[in-house]
């Protein structure tokens, strides 16, 4: 084994704003400025072409994986900090094990790697593949396994339909407190990867299940299946199907189906369609506090087709068309339990984003957004520059408004929904968004600060739990709502072996009015704090991640005529999470691993807000095995 290393200081390139620009898979470049590149060398010095080199992250456990080009070069564009495995192997040659430690993710590593021929062994059999079991990572040696039953498969060698595949699994188990009522909840899930010919193959599923104990008309179930593919020919096509149904004296309904397709097109550019349905039932409304434009009752199809194209090196094009459909029925619509009037809105939207790098410190992003609904049309220009200020800063802007050119013809109820992190939802139901950062760095060693000011069109819920059971873990926002939120991410290796990552975000506004179902008039006023810590020791391969939400949401009423306190919903919960890789501590054939988690709530459960300052707990424990 031959290998040279050499480090050199470089300025990294001016990041992407975070509107989802992507970049084409990285070449090997003749002179890259970060990352970590090579060349794969067989006994004969000759270079080595088609090998499969991998970088596995010893921390994290995550791995990426390229091919060695006809001069055996290999490139892993701006890997990010952290100690790694690099792996090379082919068929005929012994795999070769090699560490590397990357201190900064803008550094430039190079380095060449030797593979010994195995002109000795036996290859249909693989018994020089096993020596060499011991210094290879799991998930690599999995990858490796599959190379070679597909190469003793053409060699006409009969191997087992499981050699192709690697399976994930993993089962929880606990009890929720539901506010005077205990519940079981037990979860469990399954991913199975592998490859059929030259088609990659997953299918991934998760089974939830809560259950009160003395009663049976609370019992909550979600269940979930996706399947995805992949071609040689870089096409994907994912298709993904989620229930969750919850029992009650309101039950709760959604049903959610989705078909994703993306593939090359070009040299260079890359086209997504997607298609959503989405049924529910009492999901969205929660309490006579929700205002009229969130219906008891929505059918949703949505569909979306982007293009992404580079031109040349320094410009990328974005370009796309949406079109959604939503069936909104309103059964307590002002009071009346017997209204079920539907309601139809239709919005089609285009938009198209560019992004320009005319200096090489600048780089400047432009688009437009419009939408056309019920005869009416707004546009939404955005503009924004990313500039680096040096010494690894950078500074990022951006701002859009929206422009109403025709007001729509008949008054819609609309809404929309979206995650507390999605920046993009600005776009779909905002007046205006102005946005800005002051960043450094990348992987385990960066800082991130920001402010976004939001103000809304349309009424929109916020999710702050991807957990159906947690759906009432949520605020809405509506129409005049101005909602400004600060940002900080942190990520810090506070010791040679142990790696932190603080992200916190706090936002306090409202001023939108709405009437509430109750047909009062309401002003809205908003608070959250979102906060979490995610540490991982990697001498013994533990996780700890401890995170805090505080929602607040308060009404104030405009009718001089009422004289009770104005109501007020007010969440808070606390989680702490504890994972343990069994395989760092004891050699065991399969990666096995164990989690306990432990929750402490105020305020809401899964059926109810209280306004008691009753404390709910939650206590989960299980296991996660990889073969």
């Amino acid at each position: 084994m031959r290998r040279t290393h050499s480090t050199h200081d470089r300025s990294p390139w001016i990041a992407l704003l975070a509107l989802g620009l992507l970049c084409c898979s990285p070449s090997i470049a003749a002179t890259p400025d970060s990352g970590v590149q090579g060349r794969v060398l067989g006994g004969d010095e000759r270079p080595v072409e088609k090998a499969t080199v991998y970088a596995y992250e010893v921390a994290s456990f995550e791995m990426k994986e390229v091919e060695t080009d006809r001069r055996g070069r290999f490139l892993f564009d701006r890997l990010p900090a952290g100690m790694y495995q690099l792996v090379a192997f082919k068929p005929g040659f012994r795999p070769t094990v090699e560490l590397l430690l990357r201190r900064t993710a803008e550094s430039l590593q190079e380095l060449e790697i030797e593979l010994e021929r195995d002109e000795l062994a036996d290859t249909r059999s693989g018994e020089d593949y096993w020596t060499v079991r011991g210094r290879v990572p799991a998930d690599v040696l999995r990858q490796i396994q599959q190379i070679h039953a597909v190469n003793h498969a053409a060699d006409g060698v009969q191997i087992s339909e499981s050699a192709l595949y690697q399976a994930h699994m993993q089962a929880l188990s606990g009890v929720q407190d539901l506010g005077g009522v205990s519940a079981q909840h037990t979860a469990a899930a399954f991913d199975v990867r592998g490859s059929v010919g030259s088609m990659k193959l997953g299918i991934d599923g998760r089974y939830e299940t809560l259950s009160p104990r003395g009663s049976s008309l609370l019992d909550g179930e979600v269940r979930a299946v996706a399947l995805k593919l992949a071609s040689a020919n870089e096409q994907r096509f994912r298709l993904a199907t989620s229930t969750g149904q919850l029992d009650g004296l309101s039950p709760v309904d959604l049903q959610h189906y989705q078909l994703d397709w993306t593939g090359r097109t070009g040299a260079s550019g890359e086209t997504h369609v997607s298609a959503r349905y989405t049924e529910e039932s009492g999901y969205h409304r929660s309490g006579l506090m929700a205002p009229a434009g969130l219906p008891a009752s929505s059918e949703t199809w949505n569909l979306e087709g982007t293009y992404l194209q580079e031109i040349g090196s320094a410009h990328t094009l974005r370009t796309g068309i949406t079109y959604r459909q939503r069936t909104a029925a309103d059964s307590l619509l002002f009071g009346d339990s017997t209204s079920a009037d539907a309601l139809t809105d239709e919005r089609l939207g285009v938009f198209g984003i560019a992004s320009s790098q005319l200096q090489p410190r600048v780089l400047v992003e432009y688009g437009l957004y419009s939408t056309v609904r019920d005869g009416g049309l707004s546009l939404m220009p955005r503009g924004g520059v990313v500039v680096e200020l040096g010494n690894g800063w950078r500074a990022e802007t951006s701002a859009a408004r929206r422009l109403e050119t025709d007001e729509p013809e008949l008054p819609t109820r609309s809404f929309d929904t979206a995650f507390y992190s999605d920046r993009d939802g600005c776009y779909d139901v905002g007046e205006s968004c102005y946005e800005v950062n002051l960043a450094r760095g990348e992987g385990d060693d960066q800082i991130r600060l920001g402010a976004i000011h939001r103000e809304y069109a349309e009424t929109l819920r916020v999710y702050f739990s991807p957990d159906f059971f947690d759906r009432l873990e949520s605020v809405f926002m509506v129409e005049g709502d101005e909602l400004p939120e600060l940002r900080l991410m942190l990520a810090r290796r506070i010791a040679p072996k142990v790696i932190a990552k603080l992200e916190s975000n706090y936002a306090v506004g409202g001023g939108g009015l709405f009437y509430a179902t109750d047909d009062t008039p309401y002003q809205n006023n908003v608070r959250y704090l979102v906060t979490s810590l995610d540490a991982q020791f990697q001498n013994t391969q533990t996780g700890v991640f401890v995170a805090f939400h505080h929602l607040e949401q308060s009404f104030d009423a405009l009718d001089a005529l009422r004289t009770e306190d104005s109501p007020r919903i007010e969440m808070q919960r606390l989680q702490l999470m504890l994972t343990q890789d069994l395989s760092a501590l004891v050699d065991l054939a399969s990666r096995w691993a164990v989690r306990l988690n432990m929750e402490l709530s105020r305020g809401a459960t899964p059926y109810t807000l209280t306004a008691d300052d009753e404390i709910h707990k939650k206590l989960t424990g299980g296991f996660a095995v990889s073969f």
